[in-house]
């Protein structure tokens, strides 16, 4: 399957994320994240921030979709010990979702798919480690604008078509 992110056209530009993407191209990709952690909406706004196209949607774990999800992936999203990015029908969690996240980022913040080339023990036992400590490594920014404009609590089936997923997946 190519990992290789999907990409919007050309007639929405990477500065306009302040509302949700209307390309019909988006989203391309889901990042599935635990709403209380303050690294982790941190985290989220870094990506919204530095993606190259703004083809990400945001979900938490804690919402019914981020259940949802979970299940179908078999996950238990009440974990919480990781983010998850789905992209073409698949689910990666820890570094191989970190570094698949990378790739969607403009430079220098792409560099970081990089890591794909470490021992996944290497980089997962940092991210496991980093991920113990996660509600005291960061302040909070809070879910407002450019993230909040990108959650999501429902798919329609033509988001699912994009993202390689079952249409039971859709709310609509």
């Amino acid at each position: 399957m190519n990992s290789a992110p999907s990409t919007i056209s050309d007639s929405t530009t990477a500065s306009n994320h302040d509302a949700r993407p209307t390309d019909p191209d988006w989203p391309g990709q889901l990042v599935v994240f635990d709403g209380d952690c303050p690294l982790c909406r941190r985290s989220v706004h870094a990506i919204v921030a530095h993606e190259a196209q703004p083809i990400t949607g945001l979900v938490t774990l804690q919402s019914a979709l981020g259940h949802r999800l979970g299940a179908h992936f078999g996950e238990d999203a009440n974990d919480l010990d990781s983010m998850w990015l789905v992209r073409d029908g698949e689910l990666y969690r820890d570094s191989d979702g970190l570094w698949r996240t990378a790739q969607s980022l403009k430079a220098p913040w792409s560099a970081a798919a990089g890591l794909r080339w470490l021992p996944v023990s290497l980089r997962d036992g940092a991210y496991q480690l980093v991920g113990r400590y996660r509600k005291q490594l960061a302040t909070d920014p809070g879910m407002k604008g450019d993230v909040q404009s990108r959650l999501l609590t429902s798919l329609t089936r033509g988001q699912c078509e994009r993202l390689s997923l079952p249409d039971a997946l859709a709310d609509t």
